[in-house]
């Protein structure tokens, strides 16, 4: 196979019309030049150019090779430029995995601008409320929120935002006005969003640092955020929800917050991936994007 730093030696040699004006161009030695155009020569077993002191020229069968080599020239350039450019535009598919709550929570609204913002990624997204294994099951970016830190020796966790659970209710399961304490909560119907075994109870936390513990009964038990606000919609009673997935329907006047100066606990949410090393352009715009994003869209 002939190499392909003589087929560009032997076009720039032909371009310029000579060794010299070659050699000025692009900084290689007049001989140097010289040398490889006789080894092209060599390996082809044709004379492409004819040499003179004064003159330089191709002969017929130098110049259709010549013609050849420009296609194969342009080739290379455009490959060239399609390799950078998928450094400079992101390009691939990226593979999350985050819980049912967490998509209607984080990413509703951010997931969509992201990809509109980078046509060329492509992304797959599992809900499940199960853990997933990022590595066993081939996943490159999972979203959780934790109030422990999460441990792992192999995956790294980096928390990009705080959480907020929110009391909100539908304004006409309460006629004569909303609860002015935590007690008024006390037995009241409540849509419990938790595993099966937890406690109806709501752990309230005020910002001079007082907690209060609520209990309620549960009228309703499901583990589907966006289920319960329905229910709440509908009047069933109080639902502990996240903060963002209610903000439209209290802008609205459709759900209004329950005890607004009392929260329940504050999570951390985090972006956990197998390693930084390695990490391909798509991946590095997905975190960028969520880790500028987030922060803003959870406590706006």
């Amino acid at each position: 196979m002939l190499d392909l730093n003589d087929l560009y030696y032997f076009s720039v040699v032909v371009e310029k019309r000579g060794f010299s004006a070659a050699a000025d161009t692009i900084g290689v030695p007049k001989g140097t030049l010289s040398k490889r155009v006789r080894a092209l020569e060599q390996a082809l077993g044709l004379r492409l150019a004819n040499r003179t002191t004064r003159k330089f020229s191709l002969t017929e069968a130098g110049a259709d090779f010549y013609a050849h080599c420009t296609r194969v020239m342009n080739e290379v350039d455009r490959a060239e430029q399609a390799a950078r450019a998928r450094l400079d535009e992101p390009v691939g598919r990226v593979r999350i995995t985050c819980a049912t709550g967490i998509v209607r929570m984080a990413l509703d609204d951010l997931l969509p601008t992201f990809m509109a913002q980078h046509p060329k990624i492509d992304v797959e997204l599992l809900t499940s409320n199960r853990y997933v294994d990022l590595i066993d099951e081939g996943y490159d970016l999972a979203l959780r929120n934790h109030t422990e830190p999460l441990q792992s020796s192999t995956l790294i966790a980096r928390p990009v935002a705080q959480t907020q659970v929110t009391l909100v209710a539908s304004p006409a399961f309460f006629p004569r006005g909303l609860p002015e304490a935590p007690e008024d909560l006390e037995g009241i119907d409540g849509i419990h969003l938790a595993r099966r075994d937890a406690a109806s109870a709501w752990l309230l936390h005020a910002s001079d640092g007082r907690t209060a513990t609520v209990p309620y009964h549960a009228r309703m038990r499901c583990n589907d955020a966006p289920f319960a606000k329905r229910a709440a919609l509908a009047g069933l009673g109080v639902a502990a929800l996240p903060s963002p997935i209610c903000r439209a329907d209290i802008a609205a006047g459709r759900l209004a917050r329950v005890l607004p100066e009392w929260h329940i606990q504050r999570g951390t949410l985090s972006l956990v991936f197998p390693s930084h090393r390695g990490m391909s352009q798509a991946m590095r715009a997905t975190v960028d994007f969520l880790v500028e994003s987030l922060p803003e869209y959870l406590n706006d």
